[in-house]
């Protein structure tokens, strides 16, 4: 069976107010880098188009990405300006952000388009992730029970065998729960789990680390410590 992805790019507007708003978070700031993900890009154009006082960097990744700006989980080489004094994005939650974070010392302006949400994000940001994340790594590896979500989407499956047999090896009670879209309710509901470990979207662990009420961790930020 063939997997085919599917452009989608989200319809809506940048509200005159929302407009405002962006103008005096960047006024600050002379050289702007532009970034967004691919449902944002036309909104981050529209605003490039109509904020003419301020110089505007667009640049091309020379990796996965398809278009100028455009950020993946994957591939934040966009962000990469080394003379530009901060940078605009477009997107939800942290997911793609902490990855330009990694990549340049530059503070980021994050807009949602949708819900109109506006936040400053930097190293510290960095840092507070980080700090969840080695918390979640250390409940795992000294749990009684730990339980992998696992996803049957295409290209949404972190090979995890070796995590498992090693947390096994360890005493660990590894337990698995396989689902088509990721339901956090029904997660809440193993309550003598002690952390869950994710195989699937690695945005999951990070954006949505607080819709869980015990500690989740991707599988990839694990291996390294087991």
């Amino acid at each position: 069976m063939e997997t085919m992805f599917v452009e989608s790019r989200y319809k809506g507007v940048v509200s005159d107010e929302l407009l405002e708003r962006i103008k005096e978070k960047i006024n600050p700031y002379k050289k702007i880098n532009l970034i967004g993900v691919i449902q944002y890009l036309d909104q981050m154009n529209y605003v490039k188009d109509r904020i003419k006082d301020k110089e505007f960097v667009v640049l091309s990744s020379k990796y996965r990405a398809m278009y100028p700006g455009q950020i993946l989980g994957c591939d934040q080489y966009a962000a990469e300006c080394e003379d530009c004094d901060v940078i605009l994005a477009f997107t939800q939650g942290i997911f793609h952000i902490m990855g330009v974070l990694m990549k340049t010392d530059k503070k980021v302006i994050n807009v949602d388009v949708e819900t109109g949400k506006m936040e400053e994000l930097d190293e510290k940001s960095v840092q507070r992730y980080k700090k969840r994340m080695m918390q979640a790594i250390g409940i795992a590896l000294s749990a009684k029970k730990v339980m992998f979500v696992e996803s049957i989407k295409s290209g949404q499956t972190v090979g995890a065998k070796d995590i498992k047999d090693a947390l096994i090896k360890k005493g660990i009670e590894v337990y698995t729960v396989v689902f088509d879209e990721i339901n956090f309710q029904r997660l809440n509901e193993f309550r003598d789990v002690d952390a869950f470990i994710n195989t699937a979207c690695q945005r999951i662990a990070i954006d949505d680390m607080d819709k869980l009420e015990k500690p989740i961790v991707n599988a990839e930020d694990l291996r390294p410590y087991i």
